[in-house]
């Protein structure tokens, strides 16, 4: 009877094991996917952003004398000058076309101004980041909820802007109450996932 209780007990255990460690792994894989989903909704909030140069020329009115005739006549040319440095969202720049709103009065007469060239391009991601990818965590948590459930700690989303791309991360911490494992003294399992993603070009 002593063997067979303790074999029964040692059973339990890792019937335990078994249960508590299955539930943990898959709830890992399930925090995994939604600090994954969220990363990626905040590096999707991206604002690609670009600088331009733009040609300009100036009218330069003049009245030059013919040396053999004396007559006067009007000589005005176009003139090269400094270029129209403007920088913004991509979108309203180029894609719409919205550039010269950007010049203020650069461009206009005696101005003119040519084709703009792209000069550098970068993105920026706006305040709006973090909220986003928050929200995106919430709708993704699909394990169960209540206080006998597993339970979210901390998550946090940072976004790395020292980097020429700048990278959203979602962490997140999930306390999980065990089953079996509590006879092992083990109340709770604890584990910690990340998520990283950069915004492409769009």
């Amino acid at each position: 009877m002593v063997m067979a209780a303790a074999s029964f007990t040692a059973l339990l255990l890792f019937a335990g094991l078994a249960l508590d460690f299955g539930r943990a792994h898959l709830l890992r894989a399930q925090l995994q996917t939604a600090v994954d989903a969220a990363s990626l909704a905040g590096a999707l909030q991206v604002v690609p952003m670009v600088q331009l140069r733009i040609d300009r020329w100036e009218w330069i009115h003049s009245i030059c004398r013919d040396p053999v005739s004396g007559r006067q006549y009007d000589c005005s040319t176009w003139e090269t000058t400094s270029p129209a440095i403007v920088e913004g969202p991509h979108w309203d720049l180029v894609y719409l076309g919205g550039w010269r709103n950007y010049t203020g009065g650069q461009c206009n007469w005696p101005y003119q101004c040519g084709t703009p060239h792209i000069a550098r391009e970068w993105a920026v991601l706006p305040e709006s980041t973090a909220p986003v990818a928050r929200n995106t965590f919430a709708q993704n948590a699909s394990w169960p909820t209540g206080s006998l459930g597993p339970q979210v700690l901390d998550l946090t989303v940072t976004i790395d802007r020292s980097k020429p791309v700048p990278e959203v991360t979602a962490t997140a911490t999930m306390s999980m109450p065990t089953t079996f494992l509590k006879l092992a003294g083990i109340e709770q399992l604890q584990f910690t996932r990340s998520g990283t993603a950069a915004p492409v070009k769009r």
